[in-house]
């Protein structure tokens, strides 16, 4: 046996391998469908973390033994809000209810419009598919962005006219630190990490996906759209 007919006969050797680990029949066949459920999964999470908290955030203090907490969703904050606006009002904060106004307005059908989105993945040619899976991540550097800006802005922007002046200052968006005598304790909550799994799933498709653009017949001229995605048969 020449050198060619051993390179060719170890490459079945592993593809073997990797067939029984992966395994590979299944993922070969049914590739295309697999992806589908994959996005799909990845949509419902997606607009499903709505109606979970993004955010918490916690004080305490001698006089709060059990402390005071809050949650952030994306178009409401609940909890103890109420003591802890009157808590922020000595020091000259903003009432938490004043905060993103708009972002919370627009949230549902933004949340809901980009759900969406994730299934044009599906249909998307090669120079396109690769924008899909960012929608997740975009989400979420974009909801980590706002809220520091909030943080940041309701810290900054306090009344002089306050009974207790304190200087300027950021509180903590992951984490834990110190208002006067209060510590805090900042962590994101379960719709965030329901945002990851998403993001996950997405970029899970996305992998996938480049194994059926590899092989497809018409790879060469593929451009935004996909047309062939349904018709033509995974190698």
């Amino acid at each position: 046996m020449n050198i060619s007919g051993k390179r060719q006969a170890e490459q079945r050797r592993k593809d073997g391998i990797i067939d029984k680990l992966i395994p590979g029949p299944v993922l070969q066949k049914n590739r295309r469908i697999i992806i589908g459920f994959l996005i799909f999964f990845s949509a419902i999470l997606f607009f499903s973390s709505f109606f979970f908290p993004f955010w918490k955030f916690t004080l305490h203090a001698p006089q709060y033994p059990d402390g005071l907490s809050i949650k952030l969703y994306l178009n409401r904050v609940v909890g103890d809000v109420t003591e802890i606006d009157i808590l922020n009002h000595y020091i000259g904060m903003k009432k938490l209810i004043e905060a993103a106004k708009f972002e919370r307005r627009i949230a549902l059908w933004g949340l809901l419009l980009a759900s969406f989105g994730l299934f044009g993945f599906i249909f998307s040619g090669r120079k396109s598919m690769s924008l899909f899976p960012l929608i997740p991540l975009f989400f979420l550097f974009v909801f980590i962005g706002d809220l520091f800006f909030w943080l940041y802005k309701y810290g900054h922007e306090l009344d002089p006219n306050a009974p207790i002046r304190i200087q300027p200052f950021t509180p903590v968006l992951f984490g834990k630190g110190k208002v006067g005598q209060f510590e805090t304790v900042a962590s994101f909550g379960i719709g965030f990490y329901i945002v990851i799994i998403s993001l996950v799933l997405a970029f899970l498709a996305f992998f996938l996906r480049i194994g059926v653009c590899n092989v497809c017949p018409e790879k060469e001229r593929c451009s935004l759209v996909c047309d062939k995605i349904i018709k033509w048969k995974v190698r």
